[in-house]
């Protein structure tokens, strides 16, 4: 099973694997499901040459970079680039999102919609284009 907790407005904030000394905030919620806590990570990942969660790199001028997008079920979905919403079209749960790489810059990509998808481990993505 995986445990994850609600913000008062009902944004997922965090999930874990089990419930061990978590101390909620207040208006916070615990919620459980019975997906694993593989599955539940899985249900939307975002990678650039298949390097998700974490910081990546990607130079100067180098054309596009390609956010790979992983979604399963799913036909599109909604990500916010820096605070601009985007609609990302899914072929078998699978699709693209071309950044450009002509300007240095950091772009941080995470689901728009918090309330079904949490912002954290590999929902999360940060590319930064620099020299």
């Amino acid at each position: 099973m995986a445990y994850f907790i609600r913000t008062a407005s009902g944004e997922i904030k965090t999930y874990m694997e089990a419930p061990a000394g978590t101390v909620l905030e207040t208006g916070e919620t615990w919620e459980e499901t019975p997906l694993t806590f593989e599955a539940f990570s899985n249900r939307l990942r975002l990678s650039v040459d298949g390097v998700g969660g974490e910081l990546v790199q990607v130079p100067t001028g180098s054309g596009m970079a390609h956010v790979q997008v992983d979604c399963p079920g799913e036909s599109s979905v909604m990500l916010d680039i820096n605070g601009l919403v985007e609609g990302i079209p899914l072929v078998n749960g699978k699709g693209t999102l071309a950044l450009s790489s002509e300007l240095p810059g950091t772009y941080v990509i995470t689901p728009a919609d918090r309330k079904k998808f949490c912002a954290a481990g590999e929902s999360l993505c940060v590319v930064e284009v620099s020299e």
